[in-house]
């Protein structure tokens, strides 16, 4: 997969999610081999400039987490212009524009999907910045403000014209946020009006979907998101029928506890015990809802506050087994277009 001057492995990307996508989980996706792009939870680029902790927190990166791309959210174009240039020293790959998250604390700001609602100055301030880097710019967008708006076609030719090396779309408005279900006819449409790369994202929740969206050229490649909450093997199942057109089996149950405890291991060693279990408790009681007895163990995940108490809870879980259901989808909530 190329886009301006970047060689990728796959055109299979992981997504910018807000409260997600921290280096620790970026290191267990790109452990499970193959994935072409990750991106950084969405940073607000005068947080950046003012060199606030939690900014620097998001972009921190080790040479085993690349290719990154940086997600830089604002509508004040010197910002947006400076903070680009500032990640590039850093030496991230690409900078992704966020034209997509539906939250009204970003949008009230003029960022997010608000940039599409006025094509003309969003296009400058894209200039701007695609002017004062050398590594390639890219938007993630949604369809449009509402079904009465949808301009995805229009803006992806506008930033083209002024220099963007790719584009993603959502496929939903701002309005429905993630209700209904994603168009990809409408994510198609942005395909056929631009030459550069676009790359499709929502409702993606399976392996042969994705191979069939990229094989019938509706979309150059697909972004992960939701549906790899809770299921980091669905990574690695979509790059393996891209690579060889084969299908490889979910985990067993054993296997999807193992893969959680490698990653709240990482939580654990990048944030400190404390902090990794409050925010591992979302994680945990995604992997043993498909457990028998999972309620139960659902309602012990609050109090779970020490490392003890985590691998007593997970041996519980695998003590009691899978539920005779079958696979678990995680109820996703973060605010991310």
């Amino acid at each position: 997969m190329r886009f301006g001057p970047l060689t990728l492995p796959s055109n299979l990307f992981l997504s910018p999610l807000a409260g997600y996508t921290n280096l620790p989980f970026r290191l267990v996706v790109r452990e499970l081999g193959g994935v072409g792009l990750c991106t950084t939870d969405l940073v607000n680029a005068r947080s950046l400039l003012e060199k606030r902790e939690k900014a620097f927190k998001l972009i921190e990166t080790r040479p085993e987490d690349s290719p990154l791309a940086v997600q830089l959210f604002g509508s004040v174009p010197e910002e947006m212009r400076d903070a680009a240039v500032y990640c590039e020293s850093t030496g991230v790959a690409s900078i992704d524009i966020n034209m997509g998250c539906p939250v009204r604390k970003v949008v009230n700001v003029g960022g997010g999907s608000a940039m599409m609602t006025e094509l003309g100055k969003t296009a400058a301030l894209v200039k701007g910045m695609v002017q004062a880097v050398r590594i390639p710019i890219t938007a993630k967008m949604r369809l449009g403000w509402d079904g009465a708006t949808i301009n995805a076609p229009e803006l992806a030719r506008a930033l083209e014209d002024v220099g963007v090396a790719a584009v993603t779309v959502h496929g939903r408005t701002r309005c429905q946020k993630y209700e209904g279900t994603a168009d990809w006819a409408e994510i198609a449409r942005v395909k056929d009006a631009v030459s550069i790369p676009v790359f499709g994202s929502g409702d993606v929740e399976d392996a042969e979907t994705i191979a069939r969206r990229i094989e019938s050229g509706i979309v150059d490649g697909v972004v992960i998101a939701r549906g790899m909450l809770g299921n980091f093997w669905f990574v690695r199942q979509a790059v393996h029928r891209l690579a060889t057109g084969g299908h490889l089996p979910d985990l067993d149950f054993a296997e999807r506890i193992a893969l959680a405890r490698r990653h709240l291991d990482m939580l654990c060693a990048y944030h400190g015990e404390r902090r990794a279990l409050r925010i591992g408790r979302k994680y945990v009681s995604w992997t043993i809802r498909g457990c028998a007895g999972a309620a139960r163990l659902r309602a012990e995940v609050q109090g779970m506050d020490t490392r003890e108490r985590l691998d007593a809870l997970l041996d519980s879980a695998l003590a009691a087994g899978p539920r005779p259901e079958g696979w678990f989808q995680p109820v996703f909530v973060s605010g991310e277009g």
